[in-house]
């Protein structure tokens, strides 16, 4: 009897033990898939190999009768509990330590707005009048070759050429929004059928989907408040006028960057995304203004080169993500790799909640893989430090800039190589998934990326096509 007894009980540990394994092993063949399908070789060649080993120890531990093997399968039956309670669990929720600004921010202060300045004029002068710290630095990075200049670093005469057609176009965009702001906002002469009378829960729920519809990743909607807005403008025709928002909603949204253009960071496809991106948002938010418009609300898109605040703050606020380690906007799918536009208005839209996220702050607290891996040492190494009346990561603009002056890009190795940038598929995002729900795992999480993709992954060489 007691023979019998033991033999159900090796029994039922061994159907634990194959499944236990068996899912490991099926979990790792269709990461070592995907792995292939994105083209990352590497970890897919190492995700295979762990998938046969686990295949081994499955059939192993599974056959073979050995002191404990009910002992071992109880703790394989409280792993694979733990993994369902965590996968089904509710995000960690609290505060980031971040907080809310209190300061706000002058846009001439900008590296953009800065280079826009033109040696000899008043302007020019006047600004390192009154910031003389600034003038050394400023003319160490006007030295250099420059952004899509035929002696930097990374120079692609065709790609290049490219980028610059699609700043051309964003440019005229620039134009049309002026000419759209400037609208006097009266539907019934312009043809609108629109009223001032929709439902703000209605319209709140549109625009958003109306957002995504139109390739929007994600989008999201917050009351505007000061620490959104620059105190002055800083560029163009507009440089010195002081930001007066009359609006009180704000409709903010990301647009995906290519992740094979990205991946092969700092060379000159990732600018040229980049310009196709900013593009792509600024058609989309000059859409979205202009259809509130004909509803008869007072709307104006921020495009690039054309804000009047500040986007990776309005898209925090407005739900779609945290500010990390590199200072911009870290989304829960994506990561950095995306661009962001903002529609304002003065439509009594319905704002979404703001949830900090603190699982996102404290990966990006023990990450540090976009500082290691950034060519020109920008991004802080240590924690979060007071900044503008909040804790934050505060990178070095200037050496940030002096660097894509150097390549002729505007870099993007840190969005390269930050795990949260890996595809929107199934495998990253079950372990974005446990991310959001475990401390643990996001120690876990980063262990993995480095071991599969490395500590300092190299970019990925320029397809030739």
């Amino acid at each position: 009897m007691q023979y019998i007894w033991s033999m159900e009980i090796s029994g039922i540990s061994s159907v634990i033990i194959f499944i236990f394994w068996g899912l490991v092993a099926a979990a790792l063949l269709f990461a070592a898939v995907t792995s292939f399908r994105e083209g990352e070789t590497m970890p897919g060649r190492k995700l295979l190999a762990a998938s046969g080993v686990a295949l081994i120890v499955a059939l192993t531990l599974g056959y073979v009768d050995f002191p404990g093997k009910m002992v071992l399968a109880g703790v394989f039956v409280i792993v694979m509990m733990a993994g369902v309670y965590l996968f089904f669990r509710n995000p960690l929720s609290g505060p980031t330590g971040q907080g809310t600004p209190r300061l706000n921010v002058d846009e001439a202060d900008t590296m953009f707005a800065r280079m826009e300045l033109l040696a000899g004029s008043p302007e020019f002068e006047s600004y390192y009048a009154d910031n003389p710290g600034k003038a050394r630095e400023d003319a160490r990075a006007r030295s250099l070759p420059g952004l899509l200049s035929a002696g930097s670093l990374y120079h692609n005469p065709v790609l290049f050429q490219e980028t610059d057609v699609n700043f051309g176009l964003i440019k005229y965009l620039r134009q049309a929004n002026k000419k759209l702001s400037e609208t006097d906002y009266d539907p019934g002469s312009r043809g609108g059928k629109g009223t001032r009378d929709t439902d703000p829960v209605w319209l709140s729920r549109y625009l958003k989907k109306r957002a995504v519809q139109l390739g929007a990743h994600s989008a999201g909607i917050t009351r505007i408040h000061d620490y959104h807005l620059y105190t002055r403008r800083g560029r163009g025709e507009a440089r010195g006028r002081p930001v007066k928002m009359l609006h009180t909603h704000a409709i903010a949204f990301t647009v995906e960057m290519d992740f094979d253009s990205v991946r092969t960071a700092p060379a000159a496809p990732v600018t040229l995304e980049s310009s196709r991106q900013y593009l792509n948002s600024a058609t989309l938010a000059l859409e979205l203004a202009g259809l509130l418009q004909r509803l008869g609300y007072a709307a104006r898109a921020h495009i690039d080169g054309d804000y009047e605040l500040i986007c990776p703050l309005v898209a925090r606020d407005a739900g779609l993500g945290e500010i990390g380690r590199m200072g911009v906007l870290m989304t829960p799918r994506l990561g950095p790799r995306v661009r962001i536009a903002v529609v304002t208005t003065d439509a009594p839209l319905l704002a979404d909640m703001y949830k900090p996220d603190p699982t996102m702050i404290e990966f990006c607290r023990i990450c540090k893989k976009c500082a290691d891996c950034c060519p020109g040492k920008s991004i802080p190494q240590g924690d979060m430090e007071e900044a503008g009346g909040v804790m934050r990561w505060k990178i070095d603009a200037e050496s940030c800039y002096r660097y894509w002056c150097i390549a002729g890009t505007d870099c993007g190795r840190c969005m390269a190589v930050c795990p949260f940038s890996h595809p929107d598929n199934v495998m990253h995002n079950v372990i974005r998934r446990f991310i959001r729900r475990s401390g643990l795992m996001v120690k876990l999480a980063l262990a993995g990326d480095d071991l599969l993709y490395g500590r300092r992954p190299k970019p990925t060489p320029p397809s030739e096509e």
